[in-house]
């Protein structure tokens, strides 16, 4: 693992950055120089004894696996993240959701040097509105997951273990909440705080994208963050994983995320203000994914199949909620949907907005 600097809530709900860094050299990192310098007495069977330091480590649950595994997108090991914490991927979500909350309920301009331009505080709100991003990825790779080893013939590790269903829809229901309209709506004590740029001071790619011009976007920013989970969630080697282990009987099937997707955004209640606008945002966004699932050419037959059956019931939810709504923003907004479900092929999940860069933070593009 590549880990997150590990902050908490203390017993009083204060931020806790005492651990937050680990000191001194890794456990697997002794368990790698002890296999490869050990200095073995006279006599001693070599391959039995560096067998042993790995079967040893393997008892203590210090398990290697790539970055291969753990970098891709469609990933499905539920331990091999990079930069995420905790034994638990989903319960770490839940504390950094808390973390992220705190912090988010105490920004003001105190989080800016004294006579730095408050434009500046953008710079501070980027890593604190995303601070979720790593463990969010974690808990969507438990989702159409499979725990594994890179086993050897007689080595008597596991070789292969899907991962039971309740855990799976756990850990789909955590991700969930991050798109929550009370999660991705920043409040208006912040929004109050952030000018435009003063001129010198270019806008840069650590930023939050924007379609406002000068002004800060906050839609945006909660359209970048709605579009990460489910960017993991939708993708088709995740999706085509879920339709077999389904089919195995274990795992969470495809209809049911999609069907947990929607009664998660598109039924739930209705809000007000900006989280109303929120809400519609998130709701086209996974419109997007699921229009672009239906005919994605990557992702196989069922996939598609179910995905298509899904549109065709959400149409008919959309077109029935048009038939009470006395909202003209909300009728628009559901006009819209029923517009871009007639032609799926142009459903683009690129267009959305991006997350400004994460891990590592601060290098040059090349």
């Amino acid at each position: 693992d590549y880990p997150h600097p590990t902050i908490k809530l203390d017993k009083n709900g204060n931020i806790d950055l005492s651990d937050a860094y680990a000191t001194g050299v890794g456990e697997w990192d002794k368990v790698s120089i002890a296999y490869g310098y050990q200095d073995f007495a006279k006599g001693t069977d070599e391959k039995k004894a560096l067998d042993k330091i790995l079967s040893d480590a393997t008892q203590r649950g210090l398990l290697f696996i790539a970055d291969r595994d753990a970098r891709a997108a469609g990933g499905l090991h539920p331990k091999a993240h990079l930069w995420d914490n905790g034994s638990d991927a989903v319960q770490e979500l839940t504390n950094v959701m808390a973390v992220r909350e705190k912090a988010l309920g105490q920004f003001s301009e105190k989080n800016i040097r004294k006579d730095v331009p408050m434009a500046f505080l953008e710079e501070a709100l980027v890593p604190i509105y995303n601070y979720h991003r790593y463990q969010v990825e974690a808990a969507c790779k438990l989702v159409g997951g499979m725990n594994y080893n890179y086993a050897l013939r007689g080595d008597g590790q596991m070789v292969t273990e899907m991962l039971p269903k309740e855990v799976q829809m756990k850990a789909l229901e955590a991700v969930l909440e991050t798109i929550s309209p009370k999660t991705l709506t920043l409040s208006e004590n912040i929004l109050k705080l952030i000018p435009p740029r003063p001129s010198g001071y270019d806008y840069h790619r650590e930023l939050f994208k924007r379609r406002t011009g000068l002004a800060f976007d906050a839609l945006s920013a909660a359209e970048a963050a709605a579009d990460f989970p489910l960017s993991f969630l939708f993708h088709p080697e995740r999706t085509t994983r879920m339709v077999e282990y389904s089919a195995r009987g274990t795992g969470l099937g495809l209809e049911e995320m999609l069907n947990k997707v929607i009664e998660k955004t598109w039924k739930a209640d209705r809000q007000t203000g900006l989280a109303k606008e929120v809400q519609q945002q998130t709701e086209q966004i996974v419109l997007t994914y699921l229009m672009a699932l239906s005919v994605n050419e990557l992702a196989n037959y069922q996939v598609k199949a179910i995905a298509t059956r899904a549109l065709k019931t959400l149409k008919t939810d959309i077109e029935n909620s048009k038939t009470k709504s006395t909202d003209s923003d909300y009728t628009a907004h559901l006009d819209y949907a029923l517009e871009r479900i007639k032609a799926p092929e142009k459903a683009k999940p690129t267009v959305h907005k991006e997350l400004p860069p994460g891990a590592p933070i601060g290098c040059e593009e090349e």
